[in-house]
């Protein structure tokens, strides 16, 4: 296969009209209809299911098309550092996955912060759940992380930043008071708004019940981390998030928070990259300045809570 082929294929996919794709990539359609005839003899299998409502994918296309993108991602990012005439000026799209706790914090500041010193550097910004957003990096879908409970691995390297307190969210008629602490057993009194399993915080949360022998009221789980909030303003549960997540409705008196006497309510924030993909100049330099970024956060209060712990860990 080559690269005119899986333009083809993708092109194909993302119209479903061979005519459509013929046109986007400027050659006849007797052209494009080879070039997805080769690549499905070369695989041996069905790319594409031919019929009155276009062309549609099939399984297999689709198994194919998530290695597609990425193949022609990476050739175009090497080519871009390849045929550069100033190595100073950087070029180019950095998909960055970024946990939703932190997004409000950071998405605006830092995208700010990116196009003042590279103007033409395009950022996108995926924000997520830690579970999800460490699939999106192994799968090639960003091309790095700010992210927690994700473990260096054979797939993923990570450097520590940023060390936060978990604490208890409660709503504004609440007694929460962020100057004393709350022992284990009166928060085993307390409803808890809670994420799904597997999410990290939901795993933290009822590991640190289960070691205490303390039983955890969940009366609402959401994937939602607004709405998680809103819930608590109206009074319908606690939960538990890092001040930073927090901020702004703090700050508005919409919520409460007291800290938590446990030392196992803590996480750690990280810079993460992929180990199994070619990792370019300019996703690096974005890394570091991510890196910079909230350190200068954490020096100023922004990042409410934040312990700066990257030096401690740098390798």
């Amino acid at each position: 296969m080559d690269i005119k082929q899986l333009r083809a294929f993708i092109t194909i996919s993302e119209t479903k009209n061979i005519t459509k794709a013929a046109s986007i990539l400027n050659i006849v359609q007797p052209a494009v209809s080879r070039q997805i005839h080769l690549l499905e003899e070369e695989l041996g299998v069905l790319l594409f299911e031919r019929g009155r409502h276009g062309m549609q994918i099939t399984e297999e296309g689709k198994i194919l098309e998530s290695y597609a993108r990425r193949a022609l991602k990476e050739l175009e990012q090497a080519k871009m550092e390849l045929t550069s005439t100033d190595s100073s000026v950087l070029k180019g799209t950095v998909n960055i996955g970024i946990v939703s706790s932190l997004s409000e914090l950071l998405s605006v500041a830092l995208m700010r912060v990116i196009k003042s010193k590279y103007p033409e550097v395009n950022l996108k910004i995926s924000v997520g759940y830690s579970g999800h957003i460490q699939d999106w990096l192994v799968a090639g879908d960003i091309d790095l992380a700010l992210n927690y409970g994700m473990p260096t691995s054979n797939f993923i390297d990570t450097q520590p930043i940023v060390r936060e307190r978990l604490w208890l969210i409660g709503p504004a008629n609440s007694n929460l008071n962020i100057k004393e602490p709350l022992e284990m057993e009166a928060m085993a009194e307390l409803p808890f708004i809670l994420p799904y399993t597997p999410h990290r915080l939901r795993t933290v949360t009822e590991h640190v019940f289960k070691k205490q022998n303390l039983a955890l009221q969940i009366t609402v789980e959401v994937n939602d981390l607004n709405v998680q909030k809103q819930l608590i303003k109206e009074g319908f549960g606690y939960t538990i998030l890092p001040l930073v997540s927090v901020k702004s409705d703090l700050q508005q008196g919409g919520v409460k928070a007291a800290p938590i006497n446990h030392p196992d309510f803590i996480r750690d924030i990280a810079v993460s990259l992929p180990n199994t993909r070619h990792i370019s100049k300019l996703v690096y330099t974005i890394a570091n300045e991510i890196s910079e970024f909230s350190k200068m956060a954490v020096e100023t209060r922004s990042w409410l809570g934040g312990e700066w712990i990257g030096n401690k860990n740098r390798k």
